[in-house]
């Protein structure tokens, strides 16, 4: 067998692994502390699982899990997606299978930060130390520390 193919044999096995831990982890039958432990195996990176809690159907990236890392003392209610890869809608693919490329980036979520409800985090950025993102809000660039993000257009109102 070539390498080729044992290689995607892994990939496949690997990814089938990743969706079912992360139905698991969207489970409504869980703690929020448990759903924590699950993303760990999935890859994602912990400072110490046992401080973060993770709501309810919470998506962190199908993908590429092990870009995300989130710090001590982090709640992220239900309902949040946090994606680490991204069309690049201004270069276009040379496979005609697929119009645009797509690049990947690394999600830092520092200590003490509260991730509302429904929000979404959808670019390669890092969120500051003891910051808070309001339900709906829509995050593609880095949030200071000690921050509050709310909508209508997700600025900062208010340095704590």
């Amino acid at each position: 067998m070539s390498r080729d193919i044992e290689s995607k044999k892994r990939y496949g096995f690997r990814r089938l692994f990743n969706k079912i831990l992360q139905a698991i982890a969207k489970s409504s039958l869980l703690s929020g502390y448990m759903r924590s432990r699950v993303h760990k195996l999935r890859g994602v990176n912990f400072d110490d699982v046992s401080t973060v809690f993770i709501g309810e159907d919470v998506l962190i990236d199908a993908i590429s899990p092990e870009n995300v890392t989130i710090k001590n003392g982090v709640e992220i209610a239900a309902g949040a997606k946090i994606v680490t890869h991204f069309p690049d809608t201004k270069t276009l693919s040379e496979n005609k299978d697929y119009h645009f490329r797509f690049y990947q980036g690394e999600v830092l979520i520092e200590e003490d930060v509260f991730i509302g409800f429904n929000c979404v985090i959808a670019k390669p950025v890092t969120i500051g130390k003891k910051s808070v993102l309001g339900a709906n809000t829509v995050i593609t660039k880095d949030v200071p520390p000690n921050s509050i993000i709310v909508l209508p257009e997700s600025i900062n109102i208010k340095k704590v």
